[in-house]
């Protein structure tokens, strides 16, 4: 068989998906420009981070080491074990845009986070100050989370019933929030460093999401697969 003979790989997104994920990803981006805007040059919170930052903070006084331990599964060490285990199951599968995607959503979430957008806003916490806008353990686990939903969106070969695929993205985004809270309980970000980092998480892997979709993506990762397959 030729190379032109080989299928492209399945998409990542099924159709009805994909005008929905553009929507989400536009809002994610004006929202975290928003939160750009109100953060700059700030050394405190804005009233909204002030009325939910000290609910969460009063109300979950008591757990701070639980909640320490709960904000390290946004550290660089779990999130790269987790991210080789995505890659790896997606591998397995011969889902190669999966793996591309998890692999390019992590780094350039990270570039943006840390590298271009709290830079840019300025934005610190706590004393001395550190830039908080946005989160980068926030930013790091969505970003997780978005590509676990979308990789369970539209498998190619779904074993698991629509039920349990549903329950495992719900299971996964409570597990992003509870860490996201944890953050504000512990006094290292404000709420609004958490929604921010949300929104660049899910507005990169949408965005690329829906790039790999092209056919032309598509159709040169189908070739990839067929001459990986060819040499196993």
């Amino acid at each position: 068989m030729s190379d032109e003979a080989a299928r492209p790989v399945s998409p990542l997104l099924p159709e009805r998906a994909r005008r929905p994920a553009a929507i989400i990803a536009g809002c994610c981006a004006v929202v975290l420009a928003a939160g750009a805007a109100v953060a700059a040059g700030r050394s405190q919170g804005n009233a909204l981070d002030g009325r939910v930052d000290s609910w969460v903070i009063g109300h979950f006084h008591t757990h701070l080491d639980g909640m320490k331990q709960i904000t390290d599964l946004g550290s660089p060490t779990p999130v790269l074990a987790l991210t080789v285990i995505v890659v790896l199951a997606c591998l397995v599968v011969r889902r190669v845009n999966g793996a591309i995607l998890m692999v390019a959503a992590i780094l350039l979430a990270n570039v943006l986070t840390e590298l271009v957008l709290k830079p840019a806003v300025g934005e610190t916490i706590g004393h001395p100050g550190v830039l908080s806008y946005p989160s980068g353990h926030t930013t790091n686990v969505f970003t997780l989370v978005a590509v676990v939903a979308v990789l369970l969106a539209a498998p190619p070969d779904p074993r698991l019933p629509g039920w349990a695929r549903a329950g495992l993205t719900v299971i996964a985004v409570a597990a992003g929030v509870v860490v996201a809270v944890s953050l504000i309980g512990i006094q290292y970000h404000y709420f609004t460093d958490t929604v921010g980092g949300a929104c660049v998480a899910a507005g990169v892997v949408l965005a690329l999401a829906l790039l790999l979709d092209v056919p032309r993506a598509r159709a040169r990762m189908g070739r990839w697969s067929f001459r990986s397959g060819n040499r196993a």
